[in-house]
């Protein structure tokens, strides 16, 4: 008896594990960072990060069930890896293409035949004014007739900044470099998602007529630091952690950040003069979130970018119905505002669903936020570096809370931890989708079917 109640239960339990859904986790690679993730019509699933000066590369030929060792793209001195900065892909039918940002403000594309083990060509210089992808965010995607498009946030000076500057001087400090203001506005949010008064709350002991400013460290979090008017510091949540920051940073100054684009039509090899889509009526966008850019089934494009306009920093997005020679009139998403004194670092991500609609996923004020309009939001819950994906199926979600990787059911709001980590993106495929996040193991994926 006892040994036919062992197999009934042994039967019971390959059921069980029949009708579980198919997941594995596993390291695509035991180093790296700022991974960045494409597929082409064949399914093919295609991956870059870098790591120090290094560029690398793995695919998958089976729909994400197993990746190739990573292999070498190309060494970049000064390749900027960190909050979103980093290398991008994108495919076409001919052609591979690879992007990433250098410390002197450039940005390089690399490109390979699809399929090919050749050696990638390049490095090829996508702005056409040295040192203007200042702030290092940029995206690339690719249209269904092979036409490539990168946008990316630009720093390079235009006449009409000239103009700029005496307004700039006195409006509310948004930088370490501005000068500090006596009066404040306590209920003023803060990047952290507590009001300047509440933050004061919690400190205690706040420096007087000090500037308060906040800086990241290597995996996302945030701190906040006050500085005289001389821009000494006076207080610091972390000081070992502002001290890298500071070398990490060296003393950059506030830049004029426009969204700018260039297209490609030979696979990567040569680009287009840059060109600038929108510019702040305020003089700059938030400038270090990163821009994101789409393509729909018909080779229209969509750009989403943090705005900055009377220190609302929403996301806005504009679309190109004619392959980027113009864009419509930026649009805010979601029906809420975010006023902040500093920079969220953080850009969101978009989608086009099964229905050929835009689906855009952003936080605000702590909070993550799926919208399509200006007049519709849905809050998800608390939670940073959101990304999202869709198929015919459904809306795939991903994003980190603490160091939590968090999936969302779109459709019952049911949140799932598939890991621990930072900067999750995620891949849906023609069934299921593959996750994708950093921890000090290394990159790490996940598909779940």
């Amino acid at each position: 008896m006892k040994h036919l109640t062992y197999l009934s239960l042994l039967s019971l339990f390959l059921i069980s594990c029949q009708n579980t859904p198919q997941k594995s986790e596993n390291l695509i690679s035991d180093f790296g960072d700022q991974p960045s993730i494409a597929k082409n019509t064949d399914g093919e699933i295609a991956l870059v990060f870098g790591n120090e000066s290094f560029i690398y590369y793995s695919t998958s030929k089976n729909q994400g069930a197993s990746f190739s060792e990573p292999s070498l793209v190309a060494s970049l001195d000064g390749l900027v890896l960190g909050y979103s900065s980093g290398p991008g892909i994108a495919i076409t039918s001919s052609s591979t293409v690879v992007t990433a940002p250098d410390e002197s403000g450039n940005l390089y594309a690399w490109s390979r035949p699809v399929n090919s083990h050749d050696k990638w060509y390049g490095p090829v210089q996508i702005n056409d004014i040295d040192a203007s992808v200042g702030e290092f965010l940029s995206d690339i995607t690719s249209t269904p007739d092979g036409q490539l498009y990168c946008v990316w946030i630009d720093t390079r000076f235009l006449e009409s900044d000239n103009a700029d500057r005496h307004s700039d001087a006195a409006n509310k400090s948004h930088t370490i470099e501005s000068t500090p203001q006596i009066e404040e506005n306590l209920s003023e949010m803060t990047p952290i998602g507590i009001t300047k008064g509440e933050l004061y709350n919690k400190i205690g002991d706040v420096p007087k007529n000090a500037h308060l400013a906040f800086h990241d460290d290597n995996e996302g979090n945030l701190y906040w630091v006050f500085f005289d008017k001389n821009k000494n510091v006076l207080k610091a949540e972390n000081y070992g952690e502002y001290a890298k920051f500071r070398e990490r940073n060296g003393d950059r100054v506030k830049t004029k950040g426009k969204i700018y684009l260039s297209s490609s039509l030979d696979g990567g090899k040569t680009w287009s003069k840059s060109k600038l889509i929108y510019r702040s009526p305020d003089g700059s966008v938030c400038e270090c979130c990163k821009p994101s850019i789409i393509s729909d089934s018909d080779g229209n494009l969509t750009v989403m970018f943090r705005n900055n306009i009377n220190g609302a920093r929403d996301l806005h997005f504009t679309r190109s119905t004619d392959k980027g020679d113009s864009f419509s009139v930026p649009e805010k998403l979601g029906s809420g505002t975010w006023k902040i004194n500093g920079c969220p670092m953080d850009g969101g991500g978009l989608t086009i669903d099964n229905n050929g609609e835009l689906n855009t996923i952003w936080k605000r004020k702590g909070e993550i936020f799926l919208s399509s309009s200006s007049s519709s939001e849905e809050k998800i819950g608390p939670g940073r570096f959101p990304a999202i994906s869709a198929n015919d199926e459904h809306t795939y979600i991903v994003f980190s809370n603490a160091d939590a990787i968090t999936t969302i059911d779109s459709d019952n709001n049911t949140k799932t931890k598939i890991g621990t980590g930072s900067f999750p993106k995620v891949m849906a495929l023609k069934k299921g989708a593959i996750y994708f996040w950093v921890n000090n193991k290394g990159i790490n994926y996940r598909k779940i079917l």
